[in-house]
């Protein structure tokens, strides 16, 4: 597959391969390869050797082994040196988790916070010598634990990322855990694929019962791969967190960037008006197309980033653009109104302006702080005006449950901007790393080719087994 191959929505589908899928392990094989692909499906669960890349086989194949792409503490560094294929175990299951057939994979910033090492590295967080990154992913179970009820081998899913401590449900830490029984107040508390050693970037993947979500049907694998992460923490913060009401004005930060393109869509579905701040007129475009109110290219506010260190004519020229930037808010709007509420994740460089603009009573909402996490503001536009500070994380089941049926009713919409072949998951994450992309990215796995939607596709699409002696 080229690098790079851009998605479209009228793209036709891809052209389906004729060769057959071996049937069973115990019957005879339709038009095998030759006698090597025959041998590989007898041989069935007792399989050490990895299946090969882009073949969905029978449920009853269970290889002992798989391709993963692994970062090691001695390996710490850019993308391009800290991924490096291995040949890995299957992961075991407990009675509470899945084992699922990893078809695509979703691609976050993560991945390279865990390659570098920094400001952690995650191989002292899970104490296990390697790490397998990724956080999104759709897929195919496998196997379930004996636990496990509500999914079986077969189903279509897709994962969310929140690891649940074992021990939410029988032991609190705080009152806040006793009263709120949410998850996500749990120190235990764990992202998947980042804080554990076992995520996407591999032929399979382990996860607890409660991270499956049935994957929409009218979705591709990549598409349904892509969304997880960044959609279920964009609706915890502005549906859950800052309670966003109909009529509420919205600033939104990195609007077309992987957060951004869900906050609009959630901003249009609650019957809000969201103000997009992008950096070129590009972006600007997909965010109209995505239901903002109007668009801020941030590039005519060249000195509106904070700066450690700023000199006070540097602190002078940063407050008359932050002046200028709320007057372009009322332009907008076409009266003297500041948002209701401000979608936060850049942190640092853009903190200052956002408490400054943020409406009186308003909330600034964050999930995270790309540009750094030192922020400093003037406190006097927080309290005299009595905004509020909402910290948000990711997301707990429920909420990733009410968010992914908006996406199987069509009412939110993925945005894919490109998808990439398993063999470059190194040179996704280092053009990510050096802000060469735009939009969401993903990765294919078992998924032979773009444009398959279920098993049977991916199936039919496949090559014939291929023994790997």
């Amino acid at each position: 597959m080229a690098k790079g191959k851009k998605q479209s929505k009228r793209a036709s589908k891809n052209k389906v391969h004729d060769e057959q899928v071996i049937e069973n392990t115990l019957v005879v094989v339709k038009e095998a390869a030759d006698m090597e692909s025959l041998a590989y499906a007898v041989r069935g669960a007792d399989i050490t050797e990895p299946i090969p890349l882009g073949v969905v086989p029978d449920l009853d194949i269970m290889p002992k082994t798989m391709r993963a792409w692994v970062i090691r503490r001695e390996r710490h560094g850019e993308p391009m040196k800290s991924f490096q294929e291995e040949v890995m175990p299957v992961p075991d299951i407990g009675p509470n988790e899945v084992l699922v057939l990893v078809m695509a994979a979703g691609v976050n910033y993560n991945g390279i916070w865990a390659g570098r090492g920094e400001p952690i590295s995650v191989l002292d967080v899970h104490k296990e010598n390697y790490h397998i990154a990724g956080s999104d992913a759709s897929g195919i179970v496998w196997k379930v634990g004996s636990n496990v009820k509500s999914w079986k081998p077969g189903d279509e899913v897709i994962l969310h990322c929140n690891i649940e401590s074992e021990t939410h449900t029988t032991r609190t830490e705080t009152p806040y855990d006793f009263i709120s029984y949410d998850p996500m107040a749990s120190r235990g508390q764990r992202i998947w694929g980042y804080e554990t050693p076992d995520g996407s970037f591999a032929q399979f993947t382990k996860v607890q019962a409660q991270q499956v979500l049935p994957k929409p049907e009218h979705l591709t694998w990549e598409e349904a791969a892509s969304y997880g992460l960044c959609y279920f923490t964009a609706y915890r913060m502005l549906i859950t967190q800052a309670q966003l009401q109909p009529s509420e004005v919205v600033l939104v930060w990195g609007a077309a960037g992987g957060l951004g393109v869900f906050a609009l869509q959630l901003c249009k579905m609650v019957g809000a008006d969201a103000i997009a701040v992008v950096s070129s007129d590009e972006k600007a475009e997909l965010c109209m197309e995505l239901g903002a109110k109007g668009v801020i290219n941030r590039k005519h506010f060249p000195n509106i980033m904070f700066k450690h260190g700023e000199t006070e004519e540097e602190k002078a020229k940063r407050l008359e653009d932050m002046k200028r930037f709320g007057q372009a808010i009322w332009k907008i709007l076409g009266e003297r109104r500041n948002p209701n509420v401000v979608f936060e994740h850049v942190g640092e460089a853009t903190f200052p302006t956002s408490v400054f603009v943020c409406s009186r009573f308003g909330r600034i909402v964050i999930c995270a702080g790309t540009s750094g996490y030192d922020c400093v503001f003037d406190v006097r536009h927080l309290w005299m005006h009595q905004k509020r500070i909402l910290g948000s994380h990711f997301a707990n089941a429920l909420e990733c449950i009410r968010a992914n049926e908006l996406v199987r009713k069509g009412i939110i919409k993925p945005v894919l901007s490109h998808t990439y072949a398993y063999d470059e998951i190194p040179h996704v994450h280092q053009i990510m790393y050096e802000n060469k992309h735009s939009g969401k990215m993903a990765v294919l796995v078992q998924a032979s080719e773009l444009g398959l939607k279920n098993t049977e596709e991916a199936k039919r699409a496949g090559k014939p087994l291929q023994a790997r002696a």
